[in-house]
């Protein structure tokens, strides 16, 4: 039989490998999540029904939503990103009877058991979870989509379908091979968790970063990094050891001019440590960060991604509570490093900062 629709059979490669682009995987997933999580892969008429009723009224009200959408549902288009002025179903909650809803100009439909979600609102609720993905890629990423040369065979592969000039719907072949693998949405929720979370750490690595810059913008080079984390790693004094290794430093360093019971002194010294020793201890938690996104992405990746899905949806090896009990041990970590950091603010170390160099100068004329 002459190989025509997507397998696993012939197509598992091509599949994975489409699957280790950011671009394709969130596009394939996405279009999986909505057809299978929000809309039930077209099963449920009633469900259907009370959808298109809720985008026929003029004016969509809280109670309209409650009356015609199950809890599950307003849950996932929410989450989703579909309600422009709710972020959470917690707050949607709180909300009154009379309040407004707001959907968009345009939004996902259903017509002829064909589930069609334009360019626009796909991007935007995978730029809501990953907002690393860039429009132009996501639109050059729909474009390869259309159509894959098989590995096996002359035939090219619709891995997404387009309707009319900007809508989209995932095909069924691939739907159903995706379908085998268990909890995509589960799945997509652990990696946005950890993609979320390593944002947060990209932040305030970069807010450290920016105030060792204020202080002495030669220690935020690569070749200083190196070696001030090596004197941190064999607990010596850091400003001595980069002296002993014939470091070239500021005016700043010269120590021996100033006199070091200054309290201008000891605030900015100790300061500028407490930073640089934090920047080291985040480097050990980007590791293990890392090593959690080694779980599914990465040259040093340990699982495909189906496989990564099938283990997350039956937590295999205990992989769901390894991942979570790692992020609230980082969080703790993470925590303890962004209160130190906040003690000062920018203002007030560029103060600091100018205080020091007044300091250096006087010490000089004496």
């Amino acid at each position: 039989m002459e190989h025509i629709n997507l397998t696993l059979e012939h197509d598992k490669n091509l599949i994975e490998n489409t699957l280790d682009n950011l671009d394709m995987k969130y596009i394939i997933l996405f279009l999986y999540i909505i057809r299978n999580d929000l809309f039930k892969d077209l099963s449920n008429n009633s469900l259907i029904e009370s959808y298109e009723r809720v985008l026929m009224l003029d004016e969509i009200y809280k109670s309209n939503v409650v009356n015609f959408w199950d809890e599950e549902f307003i849950d996932i288009y929410i989450d989703l990103g579909l309600v422009k002025n709710i972020r959470s179903i917690r707050e949607f909650k709180q909300k009154d009877d009379d309040f407004i809803i707001k959907l968009g100009e345009e939004t996902i439909t259903v017509e002829n058991d064909t589930i069609s979600i334009p360019d626009d609102i796909l991007f935007l609720i995978i730029n809501k979870k990953f907002k690393f993905i860039s429009r132009r890629n996501f639109n050059l990423a729909l474009t390869r989509l259309l159509g894959v040369r098989c590995e096996k065979s002359n035939v090219i592969h619709s891995l997404i379908i387009a309707i009319g000039e900007h809508d989209y719907t995932l095909p069924d072949d691939f739907y159903y091979i995706l379908d085998q693998y268990g909890n995509i949405y589960q799945t997509i929720k652990i990696e946005v968790t950890i993609e979320g979370f390593y944002q947060r750490f990209k932040e305030i690595q970069a807010k450290i970063n920016n105030f060792i810059k204020i202080l002495d913008p030669a220690l935020n080079t690569k070749l200083l990094i190196k070696k001030i984390n090596k004197a941190i790693e064999e607990n010596k004094d850091i400003i001595q050891y980069l002296k002993d290794e014939k470091v070239e430093l500021s005016d700043k360093f010269n120590f021996d001019k100033i006199n070091e019971n200054d309290d201008i002194f000891k605030k900015w010294k100790s300061q500028l440590l407490s930073f640089l020793k934090n920047r080291n201890y985040l480097e050990e938690i980007d590791s293990k960060l890392k090593d959690l996104k080694n779980n599914y992405s990465g040259k040093e990746k340990k699982y495909s991604y189906l496989d990564f899905i099938e283990k997350i949806s039956y937590n295999e090896g205990g992989i769901v509570n390894n991942i979570q009990n790692s992020l609230i041990e980082l969080r703790k970590e993470l925590v303890k490093v962004n209160e130190q950091i906040s003690e000062i603010s920018e203002k007030e170390l560029k103060l600091l900062n100018l205080d020091y160099e007044r300091l250096i100068l006087m010490s000089s004329d004496d």
